[in-house]
């Protein structure tokens, strides 16, 4: 027994001193993979909504699956489909009525759930209304108009929104970037440790530090936080039913490129913003041209046939699209079957995670619907 809490302290101790040396927070290391607890282990800035819009309720439990697993189609109920992965909730809505609703037995539909990359498109929605209301003059304004802490660094003057909208940046990835984004105490302070490898609009990289600079930017161009950017322009018009919780750094600036916190119907909602092309309910609460900017395909200055605007662009025949996050999540929409579907995962072993492809399901109920 000696021996081995001797062992953990060595083990505790090495962690410490590895963190002290490569400049990654502890808590990054002790604490592991992003899960669902830290929606309350981070400091939140809450959304408020005094509105609530209801979607109608049309329960079916015939909807069958297939999900490949097998050599053979098998087909099964959606529900038993839930139960068989790391589902935190399943959601489809068609007609504004929803078709099926699941939540794992200890949630309910007043449950937060992680977004993790999900945000990313909400800060592109947010984007698109700067421009529409003029706090930005268009995805190709430089960078560094609002983030002058970069201007020094090789490549950042030709830096625009649209590279960041795009994961076009250049910029270098870094793993110990990524723990000090997401468990550190300052963001600001993380842009001095920004690097450029290529010129901005060369090839297409997936970096969190991309949608975190338009948070920044966002902010500063407004004047305002994300939180109330978002509270104000999407939260309110829509009628978010629940509030929302986006994890701030100790200095009160949110973690954009992920960490947006909200119920399964509440992320529903914004799909139906997209679904009906940035109108709500007969308010528009951005252009329909940002939606076809948005929704294009768009190969040139780096950018790739199947995302856009932090926005993952699905077959050409369906005319679907996603926002996606980390283990999954989807905040699915197929506008030709007026359909949403919210799929919301905790981690789940990589061999379950990789023998189901989501998207061939949700197409599925697209095709039995």
């Amino acid at each position: 027994m000696k021996s081995n809490t001797q062992w953990y302290v060595f083990v505790f101790v090495f962690l410490v001193l590895l963190g002290l040396v490569s400049c990654t927070p502890i808590k990054s290391i002790l604490l592991g993979r992003p899960d669902a607890k830290d929606m309350g282990r981070f400091t939140n800035s809450k959304i408020n909504s005094d509105t609530c819009f209801l979607f109608e309720k049309d329960n079916r439990n015939d909807i069958k699956i297939t999900d490949w697993s097998s050599d053979q189609p098998v087909f099964k109920p959606l529900l038993e489909l839930c139960h068989e992965h790391s589902v935190r909730s399943f959601i489809v809505i068609q007609n504004d009525t929803i078709k099926f609703e699941y939540y794992r037995d200890e949630l309910d539909e007043n449950s937060l759930h992680p977004s993790y990359s999900i945000s990313k498109s909400m800060i592109s929605c947010l984007v698109g209304i700067a421009i529409d209301e003029g706090w930005l003059q268009s995805v190709n304004q430089k960078a560094i108009d609002f983030i002058p802490e970069i201007k020094n660094k090789p490549y950042a003057e030709k830096l625009t929104i649209k590279h960041l909208l795009n994961h076009t940046s250049g910029i270098k990835y870094s793993l110990i970037e990524d723990g000090n984004l997401y468990y550190g105490k300052n963001i600001i302070k993380e842009l001095q440790n920004i690097l450029f490898v290529t010129l901005p609009g060369t090839n297409q990289e997936y970096l969190n530090v991309n949608s975190q600079l338009l948070g920044i930017i966002l902010a500063r161009s407004s004047g305002m936080s994300v939180t109330k950017l978002v509270q104000q322009k999407i939260w309110a018009p829509i009628g978010m039913c629940n509030e929302g919780h986006w994890s701030v750094d100790k200095y009160g600036v949110e973690k954009s490129f992920c960490c947006l916190s909200a119920t399964a119907k509440d992320y529903a909602k914004f799909g139906r913003l997209y679904l009906n092309r940035g109108l709500w309910n007969k308010q528009r609460v951005f252009s329909e041209s940002w939606y076809e900017e948005s929704m294009s395909r768009d190969t040139t200055d780096g950018s790739s046939h199947n995302y856009n605007y932090s926005w993952h662009l699905g077959l050409k025949e369906y005319g679907d699209f996603m926002a996606i996050g980390l283990y999954k999540q989807h905040l699915y929409i197929y506008p030709k079957k007026n359909l949403i579907i919210v799929l919301l995962n905790d981690r789940e072993k990589p061999i379950s995670a990789e023998r189901v492809n989501w998207w061939f399901i949700f197409r599925q109920i697209g095709d039995e619907l």
